[in-house]
C-alpha cells in the first residue's frame, strides 16, 4: 500500500469472461417469438382498419351518388330534351345502380306519375357500380326518388312522412361486416 491507497487490481478486468459473450439460444428465441406476436398483431389490425375503409369509401360514394341526384331534380335538369318529373336512384344488382331521370309516362302530373324506374319510359341518366370491388350490396333495396322543387322524397313511391330505406354495403367475403346507409321521406341521408 503506497500512500494509503490499495494498488489497483487489473487482472480481473482484463481476463475475457465465457459468459458474457452474447445472447444464449433461449434469448434470441422469446425475442423472435415477441417480434412474431406483434407482427401478427399489426397485419390482423391492419386488414381490419383496410375493410373499415372500404365499406366507409363504398357508402360516401354513394352517398354523394344520391346528393346528386338530389340536386338534379332541385335544378330540373333536362334528360333528353325534356324536363323531368325529377332523378332517383335504382338497384340493379349486388354491384351495380343507376341513376334515372323519372318522366310523366302518360301522367297528367308529376305527382300523379309512377316515381319507380320504368324501364323502356323513364331514361338513365347514369349507370354506376360501387367503387370498393370488395364490396357488395348485401339486400335490394327499393327506388329513391327526388322529385322538385323542395325537393319531396320518394322511397318505392311512398311520400309519407317516416318511411325510410336502409341499403346496407358489406364485404363480399364477410357479409357479417358491414355499413348501413339510411335515407328516409325528409331527405335525411345518415351512415352507421
Amino acid at each position: 500500500m503506497k500512500n494509503g491507497f490499495a494498488p489497483y487490481e487489473t487482472k480481473a478486468r482484463c481476463e475475457p469472461s465465457r459468459f458474457r459473450s452474447g445472447f444464449t439460444l433461449i434469448e434470441m428465441l422469446v425475442s423472435i417469438f415477441i417480434i412474431g406476436v406483434l407482427s401478427a398483431a399489426l397485419l390482423l389490425n391492419y386488414r381490419s382498419g383496410q375493410n373499415e375503409a372500404f365499406l366507409t369509401r363504398a357508402a360516401a360514394v354513394f352517398e354523394t351518388d344520391l346528393r346528386g341526384a338530389q340536386n338534379l331534380a332541385i335544378s330540373s335538369r333536362e334528360s333528353n330534351g325534356l324536363v323531368p318529373c325529377g332523378y332517383g336512384l335504382h338497384y340493379v344488382d349486388n354491384r351495380r345502380y343507376s341513376i334515372y331521370a323519372g318522366q310523366r309516362s302518360g301522367a297528367s302530373s308529376c305527382q300523379t306519375s309512377n316515381q319507380n324506374y320504368q324501364s323502356g319510359l323513364d331514361s338513365v341518366y347514369e349507370e354506376n357500380q360501387i367503387i370498393e370491388s370488395a364490396v357488395i350490396f348485401k339486400t335490394s333495396w327499393p327506388d329513391i326518388f327526388f322529385e322538385p322543387p323542395d325537393p319531396s322524397v320518394y322511397i318505392n313511391k311512398i311520400k309519407l312522412v317516416g318511411t325510410s330505406a336502409t341499403i346496407q354495403f358489406c364485404l363480399e367475403n364477410d357479409l357479417t361486416k358491414c355499413r348501413n346507409l339510411t335515407v328516409d321521406t325528409a331527405g335525411r341521408i345518415a351512415t352507421q
